[in-house]
């Protein structure tokens, strides 16, 4: 089975970052996308104190998807050295679950920045990537060739939904006592009940 990985702080999960796995879903992209709660990006460590707890943002994350053919939740990167880098992350992952193929989902944003990521050529050599567009970072020819004089087998770019929504925002409305459009009601329930982002 071919499965997507999107990882993410999802603090808090919104409907972009589902609309986006829903779609690699329905389009055959892949056959299902895991969405991991990163408990500590390495490249937002100094943003550490905004996020909500582990556990918090994963129930959220398990409400968003709820009834949502083809989406899991997966917590595989809480046993994991913090912060975790993502290729530690498909280590375990191919160990654990040798019967699946593990395609990374990133943005273009992301795409424009892995030569930065931990171990970005094994990476690229080892495993796969979905590039899906985000506003602001357009991905043409050049910018897909960039890490190399030839397209990489392994790379795929998507086209997908553009959604420019931001978390921060999100936060700022929630602590405003308004309720945000872009997440799931039963998210902003959970957020109320718990206090978050208060």
């Amino acid at each position: 089975m071919t499965i997507g990985i999107y990882s993410g702080s999802f603090n808090p999960v919104h409907k972009g970052h589902i609309a986006l796995c829903s779609h690699l879903v329905k389009q055959g992209i892949v056959d299902q996308v895991w969405l991991i709660r990163s408990p500590l990006n390495p490249f937002k460590v100094d943003s550490a104190n905004t996020l909500a707890p582990d556990a918090d943002r994963a129930a959220m994350l398990k409400l968003a998807v709820r009834g949502r053919k083809g989406l899991h939740v997966s917590t595989i990167e809480d046993n994991l050295p913090k912060p975790n880098y993502t290729i530690n992350t498909f280590h375990v992952l191919e160990q654990k679950y040798p019967q699946h193929e593990f395609h990374l989902i990133i943005g273009g944003d992301n795409w424009l920045a892995f030569d930065r990521w931990r171990a970005y050529d094994e990476f690229l050599t080892r495993y796969h990537l979905i590039v899906y567009p985000r506003p602001g970072y357009e991905i043409g020819k050049e910018e897909q060739l960039r890490l190399g004089k030839e397209a990489i087998s392994n790379v795929r770019f998507v086209d997908a939904p553009l959604y420019d929504i931001s978390s921060t925002e999100i936060r700022t409305d929630i602590a405003s006592g308004r309720q945000p459009s872009m997440i799931y009601p039963r998210v902003y329930h959970y957020i109320v009940e718990n206090h978050l982002y208060q």
